[in-house]
């Protein structure tokens, strides 16, 4: 299982530089063309040797929605990751799990902390140190904007994707809104192709890489759900903006900000702090119960 979490984030945290290096040549839309390509291509070959069963009328409306969902996410994370570091983007799409907190309250009646509250002022106030860094006045960047576009919709895709899962593998449910996001990118298709053949191989590599990436580093996490609790699991995740800045330095030579790095501690900081538990009277009374049965056994043994 170790190998299948540090696979999964190492992958994931390397997309966000991948794309980065793949902007300098491709449009965010043709990233997310040939993203999406590389993506089913591989998906297909698994599917060859892994059984996918065949979804049902209302299950596929509800991939499709999924599938458009992704596509947004995918192509606003492209137009935002142009204007702003493959660190900074990944700090602010750290902020997803709020968002699908957020959309759980307000739509399935799920309740909320006063320690998420907390956690999630940290966070706006990590956002708005990145967001207006290398802004005049309080124009915010829209970079910003974009990338927490697609946190909120990763988010979403997140919490549509629940119910589906009872009844599809993690693999049919990522194959399908996979397949669906590509038939709805196939009209920019040929522009994407044309700037493939004429892109530097950096930019080439990137955008392989970062299809190939994607589906190797889903497939590991859901591995890691099938063998841990999800929120033991979660907690791996923190890492993933680390190890992008170490990325982005060695890959792009990309030197983050002393100003990115407050705002990304804050956020990263902010995202602990909401998914905490608090520890309750009784689990502390035992442990402070425990540590003075400890103590008392020690002492009388040096009598």
């Amino acid at each position: 299982m170790r190998l299948s979490i540090i696979l999964a984030v190492t992958l994931w945290a390397s997309t966000f530089v991948g794309i980065r290096a793949a902007v300098i040549d491709f449009n965010p839309v043709d990233i997310a063309v040939l993203r999406f390509i590389v993506s089913s291509i591989l998906l297909i070959v698994i599917s060859i040797f892994q059984k996918v069963s065949i979804p049902d009328i209302k299950s596929f409306l509800m991939l499709v929605l999924i599938g458009v969902i992704l596509f947004i996410n995918y192509t606003a994370l492209n137009y935002g990751t142009k204007s702003i570091t493959a660190g900074e983007t990944t700090l602010l799409v750290s902020t997803s799990n709020l968002f699908q907190v957020l959309l759980a309250y307000f739509f399935l009646k799920e309740a909320i902390s006063n320690r998420f509250l907390v956690g999630l002022a940290i966070c706006f106030f990590g956002i708005v140190v990145i967001s207006f860094q290398n802004s005049e006045g309080l124009s915010i960047s829209w970079g910003v904007i974009f990338v927490l576009i697609a946190a909120i919709t990763n988010a979403i895709f997140f919490v549509l994707q629940k119910p589906l899962l009872k009844k599809f593998t993690p693999l049919e449910v990522v194959s399908y809104s996979t397949w669906i996001a590509s038939v709805i990118l196939l009209p920019g298709g040929q522009h994407a192709l044309t700037s493939f053949k004429t892109s530097s191989l950096n930019s080439a590599f990137g955008v392989i890489y970062i299809g190939v990436a994607s589906v190797i580093a889903n497939l590991c996490w859901s591995k890691v759900l099938s063998k841990t609790e999800a929120s033991k699991a979660a907690i791996f995740l923190y890492t993933i903006p680390v190890i992008t800045i170490v990325i982005g330095f060695i890959w792009l030579h990309e030197y983050p900000s002393i100003i990115s790095c407050l705002g990304g501690a804050l956020i990263i900081g902010g995202v602990m702090v909401s998914n905490s538990k608090p520890i309750g009277y009784r689990t502390l009374h035992n442990r402070v119960t425990s540590a003075h049965q400890s103590t008392s056994s020690l002492v009388g043994k040096t009598k």
